[in-house]
């Protein structure tokens, strides 16, 4: 088949959007997805240290893959890989490290179950961006929220990233691994789904958050200096 965008041979169709996408189109596909989603949660701002939690997870070096690029003509803003310190407690080190914000590479998938997760539980939707109790007080971003992970694991082997080196964290909330499962089967027939609880959490999220009319952040695109 050929790309939707291009002539070129397509290497995915996207069943959500119905479009088949070429190599450079479904790398360009995910990069504007995550920036987009990087403005949206205000995630970047001069003078920040972002940390990427490497737990053994294979998006997570597509992540930090793509903020070092992202960010690699600005002097303002520096991105780091940090081992965490287990599953119970990830983010002491970037603590530690003195950063000032937590990137997650977690994906459609990851967000998706842990909205559905929370609603079951009659949980109030106060973060949608993964393990928010895991933080503390440090701001948390999760680029690649609205992408699923078979388009990331494409995206990693684009560019010969390597799989996690670190045993990934073991999952100990049942509720969200059988909700997980359970859209996941739902999605291979309803293939736009998770994108539908994803934007409908996202709406809920933003409509307990007060506005402050304080938009000082720099954007995402202002990434060369």
């Amino acid at each position: 088949m050929q790309c939707s965008k291009c002539r070129q041979d397509a290497i995915h169709y996207q069943p959500y959007s119905g479009q088949y996408l070429c190599e450079a189109h479904l790398v360009a596909d995910i990069e504007t997805k995550a920036k987009r989603t990087i403005r949206q949660q205000k995630g970047m701002q001069t003078g920040d240290h972002i940390a990427v939690i490497l737990t053994g997870d294979p998006a997570e070096n597509a992540l930090l893959f793509f903020l070092q690029n992202l960010t690699g003509k600005r002097r303002d803003i520096r991105v780091s890989g940090i081992v965490g310190d287990g599953p119970k407690n990830p983010v002491s080190a970037v603590i530690r490290a003195g950063t000032t914000r937590i990137a997650w590479a977690t994906t459609l998938e990851d967000c998706s179950a842990a909205i559905l997760a929370g609603i079951f539980r009659g949980e109030p939707m106060t973060g949608i961006r993964a393990r928010p109790e895991e933080t503390g007080t440090l701001p948390v971003i999760a680029p690649f929220c609205h992408i699923p992970s078979s388009e990331i694991a494409l995206y990693s082997q684009i560019h010969g990233l390597e799989a996690g080196t670190v045993p990934a964290a073991q999952e100990n909330d049942s509720l969200y691994e059988d909700v997980k499962t359970l859209l996941g089967a739902y999605t291979l027939r309803h293939p736009a789904a998770p994108h539908a609880i994803l934007n409908l959490g996202e709406m809920i999220s933003a409509a307990q958050e007060p506005d402050t009319g304080q938009h000082t952040h720099r954007t995402v695109d202002e990434e060369t200096r």
